[in-house]
This record gives structure tokens, C-alpha cells and sequence, in this order.
């Protein structure tokens, strides 16, 4: 399982340092989906920010950060 370290981790790689999804699996060891599946969930949120009348509220955006991972059981 992730945790919400792991999971920041992900995205500040992906976004600040720009590494690549496989390079963050080379250095974490998670599955290249799983990493994609949370870089996609956080820009759906952020569009869904950006277009809300609340767009200025940086608490929010550190939150979805911050966030601890969710699962699907199917």
C-alpha cells in the first residue's frame, strides 16, 4: 500500500524535479499505473480548481497534494 508520503513524493518528482514516470518507478518501485493514476487524479482536481470560483485558495491545492491515496476495490 501507498501512503501520503509516497504519494507526495510522486507528484513533487513528476512536477518540481520533472522525472519522468518511469524514472519515478525505477527510484520508488511502484507500477508506472499507479503513478499515473495519481498525476491524473491531481490534474483533474486541479483543473476543477482552476475553473471554481475558488481558484486562489492555495490551501486547497496543497491539500490535494497532501491527501492520502484512495482505492478502488472492484
Amino acid at each position: 500500500m501507498i501512503d501520503m508520503i509516497q504519494k507526495q513524493n510522486i507528484l513533487l518528482s513528476y512536477y518540481r524535479e520533472g522525472k519522468s514516470q518511469r524514472e519515478i518507478e525505477a527510484m520508488t518501485g511502484i507500477a508506472r499505473k499507479t503513478i499515473s493514476k495519481y498525476i491524473r487524479e491531481y490534474e483533474q482536481w486541479r483543473q476543477e480548481v482552476e475553473m471554481s470560483e475558488k481558484h486562489s485558495d492555495i490551501g486547497e491545492l496543497i491539500q490535494a497534494i497532501v491527501e492520502a491515496p484512495t482505492y478502488r476495490w472492484t
